[in-house]
């Protein structure tokens, strides 16, 4: 494993260029042998949506994906995801990922049935329930989607693989883990357990804003990256759109436990300049940290706390009353009510700040405020 990030220039969702730009990736930073072996990637499909609103990972991307992987001689080629609601397949194919991975070779995997990983090493976590194709893989590929997050104000390859987790499981992970602190160390162990061997991020088109990862407003930032090194290419990605990685609670704690980098300034970077990659307007997502909290007063810690932790609020005129976030509620607390049957918070003061319900809206309705 190297401390190098690969970088390339790519305007365009266009297949051929895209696919020239994942072996010219692959010649800067080789993959492992692929030969004979089966290949299981984890693309990021939020919910179903049309990929120019830059939710997803872009099927062009993730076929291309599969295609570099064939030609280099996998006999299998798996791609697979799990969505918090909704079919995995019907997502798949109504985001076009699905006729991109079988049209260049790959399988589609519905991750609906789990197996155990054991974690010795975790903090958090000693155990996690995988998909079962995690298995029948030999190799497994992050490839994710360059986004800013409400909660972790930034998501991309790590952060991708909770996907390998089914359903709502994740949201419950969400009660376990309630403080970001704990959620952060929660992503590491995950990846400890998951063992990626290479990562690949779309950011041709990325999300930024207080909207993401679901609901963010897409911006061009024109280039691709991949990395054997999960985390070195999540902090470079990172870094590259403006945010500082040390804030970003799991990629802090992936480097304290220094299994992926030992410092961040081993990280090097090789093929397109990152000043060519850079963007100097990308909306990242600020929030006050938890050690900030901590150095403050217990009676101004109390005021500060209720007065910038943002909590949702539900608009009554765009909720299309489809139940995904009473569904994925880790706390229980949004009910369908009203006469019009629509989503509020019960219990507003039970409310974990998860965001899963403003993640998982399809409709917009669900609005973060600190008031």
């Amino acid at each position: 494993m190297t401390t190098t990030v690969a970088l390339q220039k790519c305007g365009a969702y266009d297949f051929q260029k895209v696919l020239e730009s994942i072996k010219n990736l692959f010649a800067l930073v080789p993959p492992p042998d692929v030969r004979g072996k089966t290949v299981l990637l984890k693309p990021n499909i939020l919910y179903p949506k049309s990929p120019d609103l830059a939710v997803c990972t872009h099927p062009v991307v993730v076929g291309a994906v599969v295609r570099a992987f064939v030609e280099l001689g996998a006999a299998r080629v798996i791609a697979g995801e799990s969505p918090a609601i909704a079919n995995s397949t019907l997502a798949a194919k109504s985001t076009g990922m699905y006729d991109q991975v079988i049209k260049n070779g790959g399988e589609w995997a519905d991750f609906k049935e789990h197996t155990v990983i054991e974690c010795p090493q975790g903090k958090k976590a000693k155990k996690f329930n995988f998909a079962k194709q995690f298995l029948q893989a030999d190799i497994v590929v992050s490839v994710a989607k360059l986004k800013s997050h409400q909660l972790m104000a930034y998501t991309g390859a790590m952060k991708n693989l909770f996907g390998l987790m089914i359903g709502l499981e994740k949201a419950e992970t969400h009660y376990r883990f309630s403080k970001k602190s704990d959620f952060g160390a929660f992503l590491t162990d995950l990846n400890i357990a998951a063992k990626p061997q290479y990562a690949i991020m779309d950011a041709i088109v990325g999300m930024e804003g207080p909207g993401g990862p679901g609901g963010g407003d897409p911006i061009k930032l024109g280039f691709l990256a991949a990395s054997d090194n999960i985390l070195a290419l999540d902090w470079k990605c990172a870094e590259l759109v403006g945010y500082n990685p040390h804030l970003i609670v799991n990629l802090q704690d992936a480097l304290e436990r220094g299994l992926w980098v030992k410092n961040e300034k081993e990280i090097t970077t090789s093929g397109a300049a990152e000043e060519d990659c850079r963007c100097t307007t990308f909306k990242i997502v600020k929030e006050p940290t938890e050690t900030l909290q901590k150095m403050m007063p217990a009676w101004l810690n109390f005021f500060a706390t209720r007065i910038l932790t943002k909590t949702p609020h539900f608009s009554a005129k765009k909720c299309k009353k489809c139940g995904r976030c009473q569904q994925i509620c880790p706390a229980h607390i949004i009910k369908m009510t009203g006469p019009s049957k629509t989503a509020q918070l019960s219990e507003r003061q039970k409310c974990l700040h998860c965001f899963c319900c403003h993640e998982i809206c399809p409709a917009d309705a669900i609005k973060l405020k600190r008031f």
